[in-house]
């Protein structure tokens, strides 16, 4: 069957043969495995064998997962364009609700979920997980990681100690100890250098690029170093990501070369991208700052790439950076994590960068991450990554140190408190652990035990976190002996940080008193989660204010006076009541200093807490007057409305913008609309239509077949 299976891939993906990654992983195929090579050398090959193996020859369910919705939004596309009508195989993926069971998932035979989504499911324990084959986990290094790395590490160690038949493949390309993960996951090693596109990596300084074997002598067409390097590579029909250390850098390198790039765009590219710009500037109801920005950016060829932008627009530089239409990409070092987007040039403009509080070298593994991108297959018989540096006595520290290092070792984060403290509740639920004693023996199964063996400072922190469950009313507790209460069951369930639960629960019981619940108070029980983190930067200048809006506030909510984010987390309730009273988003941009994509963050997170809450107040059967001041809130935080434009927003194309212009006008719900459609129409334009067909409401005559103008070239 392997060679029949092996035979299939090939075709399909019109490969001659196996490269020496995938052919050594063939030898593997059906046990626990664990791949280390680089990036672009065909990893995901390695998992469509696990796949068809188990999914078709096995009739058993495959999870893949991975740290990023994109990344895994990318594989369930291409797996499902490949497989699904050819061997009838159902693909699903699930990457939101935190707080399900998640039973639709069982009619599938092949899921792609993210790391959270898929403990969120482990949580839940539903029916189907028996029929698990095959789990894939893709960028495993990311186990050290502060935080998701003990989500995944505990995901793991569960599915080892409850499914011990399920099969690992581990997919990564940057791990210093892989034979100690190895062995921990009792898995095949699978280590190579081998990559398809040969990588060269460079230094430059002074317009000048050292390779190893070469130097290139840049033409001086800017007096800066970056647009010398941008040119060359443009001059030769290729194009290039520029890795940046902030947002603020990805957006002013992409206005400031925006002019050189544009200087090798055709006339039909030109025509193209005026196209792509203005679907990318308009993807907002209403154009910010930014918005505009990356409007005329695009109309040249040129992008920036951070989390300001909303979900929407980093798609689509994505695609249109694959299909060879947009040049240039400023990104920060996100853009490295996975995603298949491959350029002839890497660029890293520093390997230094902002944190807490002074400049730090970046990581090992995260240079590699970014060079990696270089070399597109299909395209180049090479790529090329450089490094720049001020300074000629950086070039050999940064060879030493970066070039010719080796990728660095994962560690456990799961000593540290606030790591374990997320994953206990779970741990206990799972696994039905009864005392302290069988915690302990619980955590000797997991990847810190197994590398650090000695575990006194972890035992110390779970008797810490356990006697902080028991005050939280999350854990009965006699002597050693533990149970979870139903409150401690609904906080694991919901996917929320215990801290943030009890912060709720405390801030309910006070508001429980209150005959009148103002707004700012209530959505400051949605800031004060970890969940929210990190919160908004409080302008110096807006301390004072601040600090007296707490003052105010101090007798309505529950706090911590040690609480060294308190003022964000006021600055943050305070956004989000602007937000629900209708403040538009670039007012609220410039008030908060955010920006689109972190505000669209924060609105996710407050509409998830907000669930939360709901449930929380009712497993505690809090009073229902409680309850409906939060459910009230749901619509509102999805659209930044106040509550009397609830009856129009949830219509086809109209948000908080036209819903306000319609309510203005005399048009405050759907009656309305079915007894005037013309002034509906006439109020918010022909992006009404959908909303008149979804209502089944004729079209007037004198609005069809007739088209409108755009938004962004208002502006």
């Amino acid at each position: 069957m392997t060679k029949e299976l092996i035979s299939e891939i090939l075709e399909t993906n019109g490969y001659l043969s196996l490269n020496p990654v995938q052919k050594k992983a063939s030898e593997h195929i059906g046990k626990n495995l664990l791949v280390c090579a680089p990036t672009a050398s065909g990893k995901t090959t390695i998992f469509e064998m696990y796949l068809l193996y188990f999914a078709v020859s096995k009739k058993q369910k495959v999870i893949y997962i991975s740290p990023l919705k994109a990344l895994t939004f990318e594989h369930y596309q291409d797996f499902k364009k490949k497989y699904s009508k050819k061997h009838d195989l159902s693909f699903g993926i699930s990457t939101g609700d935190l707080d399900s069971s998640s039973k639709n998932l069982s009619s599938y035979d092949v899921l792609f979920l993210t790391f959270e989504k898929f403990d969120s499911v482990l949580r839940h324990e539903p029916e189907w997980l028996k029929d698990i084959g095959c789990v894939c986990i893709d960028e495993i290094h990311e186990l050290g990681q502060d935080n998701r790395g003990t989500t995944l590490e505990v995901l793991i160690t569960q599915i080892k100690v409850n499914f011990p038949k399920v099969v690992f493949l581990g997919l990564s390309a940057t791990i210093g100890n892989s034979q100690s993960l190895a062995k921990w996951l009792d898995a095949e090693l699978v280590t190579s250098s081998y990559r398809p596109i040969p990588l060269d990596i460079g230094i430059s300084y002074a317009n000048n690029i050292y390779f190893d074997q070469r130097k290139i002598e840049l033409a001086e067409v800017c007096k800066e170093n970056l647009g010398n390097i941008i040119n060359d590579t443009l001059k030769m029909n290729k194009q290039l990501i520029v890795f940046c250390n902030s947002r603020s850098n990805t957006i002013s390198f992409a206005t400031k070369y925006r002019e050189l790039v544009k200087k090798y765009l055709n006339e039909k590219e030109t025509l193209e991208l005026r196209k792509i710009a203005k679907v990318a500037g308009d993807a907002l109801e209403t154009p910010t700052k930014q918005c505009l920005s990356l409007y005329s950016d695009i109309l040249c060829g040129t992008a920036f790439h951070n989390a300001g932008l909303v979900y929407k627009q980093r798609q689509i530089i994505e695609e249109e950076f694959r299909n060879g239409k947009i040049k240039v990409i400023f990104a920060t070092p996100t853009l490295a994590a996975g995603i298949n987007l491959p350029a002839f040039r890497v660029v890293i403009t520093t390997v230094y960068r902002f944190s807490n509080g002074s400049m730090v070298l970046i990581p090992v593994n995260e240079f590699h991450q970014m060079t990696g991108r270089a070399g597109r297959p299909k395209y180049d018989s090479k790529g090329e990554a450089i490094v720049m540096v001020n300074k000629e006595g950086d070039i050999q520290r940064v060879y030493n140190s970066y070039v010719i290092a080796q990728p660095t070792d994962i560690e456990s984060q799961l000593s540290k408190i606030n790591n374990l403290r997320t994953q206990l509740l779970s741990i206990i639920l799972i696994n039905n652990l009864k005392s302290i004693t069988e915690i302990n023996a619980y955590i000797e199964k997991t990847f810190y035990h197994f590398v650090f063996g000695g575990d006194q400072e972890i035992k110390e922190n779970v008797l810490e976190i356990v006697d902080e469950f028991s005050d939280f009313g999350f854990i009965e507790k006699k002597g050693e002996q533990i149970k979870l209460t139903e409150i401690g069951k609904r906080v694991c369930l919901l996917y929320i940080d215990p801290l943030s639960a009890n912060n709720i629960l405390k801030d309910l019981e006070i508001k429980e008193k209150q005959k009148d619940i103002e707004e700012l108070e209530r959505v400051f029980v949605i800031a004060n989660t970890s969940e929210c983190y990190p919160y908004l930067r409080v302008k110096r200048e807006k301390e004072e204010e601040v600090f007296d809006v707490l003052e105010e506030l101090k007798p309505k909510i529950y706090f911590d006076y040690e609480d060294i984010n308190l003022l964000e987390k006021i600055t943050l309730a305070q956004m989000l009541k602007d937000w629900l009273n209708e403040v538009t988003e670039n007012d609220i941009i410039e008030r908060y200093g955010t920006t689109p994509g972190q505000l669209q963050e924060f609105i996710n997170k407050a509409i998830w807490i907000n669930h939360c809450t709901q449930e929380l107040i009712k497993t505690t059967k809090k009073s229902l007057k409680l309850y409906k001041e939060y459910s009230d809130l749901e619509l509102r935080l999805k659209y930044g409305i106040k509550k009397e434009l609830l009856p129009l927003v949830e219509l086809r194309n109209i948000g908080r913008v036209r819903a306000r212009k319609l309510f203005n006008s005399g048009i405050t719900g759907i009656g309305d609309i079915k007894k005037n459609p013309e002034k509906f129409l006439q109020i918010i334009g022909r992006v009404g239509l959908e909303a008149l067909k979804e209502l089944k409401i004729e079209i007037p005559e004198n609005y069809r077949d007739k088209k409108e103008d755009s938004k962004i070239s208002d502006f």
